[in-house]
């Protein structure tokens, strides 16, 4: 029973890392594909001009692509540097990370997504040379699998709050090279910052560190120099503190940078903190969404 209630708790927690924002009607939907786990859905914000670099965001466990789009900031993030931002739904509102076995485990999310980036660049919403991918918590998660899995299909990658999956880390092998950033807290109680077991009890699978997660993809990338340190922010009214660490230069121009938030919980940067008594203090001093997407333009320039 106290297993059950701490994985209950977990994922509740999880959920509210996006705020719940206004309702809307079930079922709601722009683009609906066939699958062969059923029909799969997504929200799109179009940008004014097509086709457009685009951002695919993913959301945490227990949220969903409509509540993502309202409340995270990518939406407004994407749309002030002319990209077309678009949000899909998990399968009960999971994604199949590869972390561990559970009723979504068997889903094919990777599949999913490679249909869904087709559809994109067959309706002349995204720009196929500029597919970009960003996950919160368990999306970010799935990012990292894409990376290692879907490399071919798109062109940079932002992870906020989630490490690489041990499980898909040990065999991964990245198609091509891709830009990432990474934003992680030292005092994240759900995913470590020194990598181990997911969830308050560390028994939703395992993780890489944040660390480590990102000079693995900086290897790949042909970033062959120690990575560079800096503080970014700190300021005295906050607990946080924010260090930007850089893997460059790289040989093939894909760079890798980790924002380590040094005492900052599973939150995500910059948007209105959730159960910090629980999760951890968040950040004001920087926007998740923002660097993300500043980093993604500055590739599609």
């Amino acid at each position: 029973m106290r297993r059950r209630g701490l994985r209950g708790l977990a994922a509740l927690v999880i959920a509210a890392t996006v705020p719940a924002g206004p309702g809307t009607a079930a079922g709601t939907a722009d683009i609906r594909l066939d699958s062969k786990d059923g029909v799969r859905t997504a929200i799109v914000r179009p940008a004014p001009q097509r086709p457009a670099p685009t951002v695919i965001v993913l959301h945490g466990a227990l949220a969903d692509g409509e509540r993502t789009a309202r409340r995270s900031g990518f939406a407004e993030a994407a749309a002030g540097r002319g990209f077309a931002a678009v949000f899909p739904d998990g399968i009960n509102r999971q994604w199949n990370d590869g972390r561990e076995s559970g009723p979504v485990s068997s889903v094919d999310d990777v599949g999913f997504l490679r249909r869904l980036i087709a559809h994109l660049a067959r309706t002349g919403i995204a720009d196929p040379a500029h597919i970009y991918l960003a996950g919160i918590s368990n999306g970010g998660m799935m990012t990292f699998r894409m990376l290692c899995e879907a490399a071919d299909l798109i062109a940079g990658a932002g992870a906020v709050i989630a490490n690489m999956p041990a499980a898909i880390g040990d065999g991964c092998r990245p198609a091509r090279p891709v830009a990432l950033a990474m934003l992680n807290g030292t005092a994240d109680p759900l995913v470590p910052y020194a990598g181990g077991g997911v969830g308050f009890a560390g028994r939703r699978g395992e993780v890489w560190s944040a660390e480590r997660s990102a000079a693995f993809v900086a290897r790949r990338n042909g970033c062959t120099d120690p990575p560079h340190e800096a503080v970014l922010a700190a300021r005295p009214d906050e607990a946080t503190k924010i260090v930007r660490i850089d893997w460059s230069p790289c040989s093939t121009g894909r760079t890798v940078t980790l924002y380590r938030i040094e005492g900052g919980g599973h939150q995500l940067y910059g948007r209105t903190s959730v159960l910090p008594a629980v999760l951890g203090p968040g950040t004001q001093q920087v926007s998740a969404p923002d660097l993300i997407l500043e980093m993604f333009a500055a590739a599609a320039r």
